[in-house]
C-alpha cells in the first residue's frame, strides 16, 4: 500500500517542477501529399519515468487522442471535422504482461498484451494513417493533434476490470485495492499532461 501512496506524492512533486525539466511527449501530424497520406505519429509516451512507474504499480493509464481538421480563410478558421480515440495502457499482476485496450465511440477493442512496458510503447508509438480528409478540393487546411494523459478514474478503472474480465477469459485486475485507488486519485488532484501539435497547412488536392 505503501507504494502506490508514494507515486502519488512523486506525482504531486512532479507537476510543480517546469515543463522545460520534464521528457516531453512529442506529437507529429504530417499532411497528405500527392498519392500519400498524412499520418499522426507520437513520441515519448512513457519517457517520464513516474509515469512509468505509476502504469508498472498497476494504475491504468489513459491516453485521449483527438485530431481536428481545420479550413483555414475568412475571419475566422472553420473546424471541418474531428476523430477522438482512446487507449488504455493496464499492467495484469498476474500475467505480468501490460495489456492496451483501444475506446472510441463507446466501444473497446482488446489491443493485446505484451511482456514489457517497452514493447507495449513501439506498438502505440506507430504511425497512424490519417482518414480525416478535407471536403473542399483547392482550399488551404491544417491538422491540429492533441493528446491528454490521464490516470484513470476510480468508475472507469472499475469498468474496465469487468471488461477484461469477459475477454478471452482474462483475469486482469488491478493491483490495488479500490480504496487505495480512491485515496491516490485524490491526491493526485485531476492530474492531467495536455500536449497539442498543430501541422503545416496545406491545400486540398483538386
Amino acid at each position: 500500500m505503501a507504494r502506490p501512496i508514494l507515486l502519488a506524492i512523486t506525482l504531486l512533486v512532479v507537476g510543480s517542477v517546469p515543463a522545460h525539466a520534464q521528457r516531453r511527449v512529442q506529437l507529429d501530424a504530417s499532411v497528405p501529399t500527392a498519392g500519400n497520406p498524412g499520418t499522426v505519429t507520437t513520441v515519448g509516451l512513457f519517457g517520464d519515468p513516474d509515469m512509468r512507474d505509476l502504469v508498472r504499480s498497476g494504475f491504468p493509464l489513459s491516453l485521449r487522442f483527438r485530431l481536428e481538421l481545420w479550413r483555414s480563410g475568412g475571419l475566422f478558421d472553420d473546424l471541418e471535422g474531428s476523430q477522438e480515440w482512446e487507449l488504455i495502457v493496464q499492467y495484469d499482476p498476474s500475467g505480468q504482461r501490460y495489456r492496451v485496450v483501444r475506446r472510441q465511440s463507446g466501444h473497446m477493442e482488446d489491443l493485446g498484451s505484451f511482456a514489457t512496458l517497452s514493447t507495449a510503447q513501439n506498438v502505440l508509438e506507430r504511425p497512424l494513417r490519417i482518414t480525416l480528409l478535407p471536403r473542399r478540393e483547392g482550399r488551404r487546411y491544417y491538422y491540429n493533434y492533441a493528446l491528454d494523459i490521464t490516470a484513470l478514474s476510480v468508475s472507469d478503472m472499475d469498468q474496465l476490470e469487468r471488461w477484461l474480465r469477459g475477454v478471452r477469459g482474462s483475469t486482469a485486475a488491478s493491483a490495488v485495492g479500490s480504496g487505495v485507488r480512491t485515496l491516490m486519485l485524490r491526491m493526485l488532484g485531476g492530474e492531467n499532461r495536455h500536449y497539442e501539435k498543430r501541422s503545416e497547412g496545406f491545400v486540398a488536392d483538386k
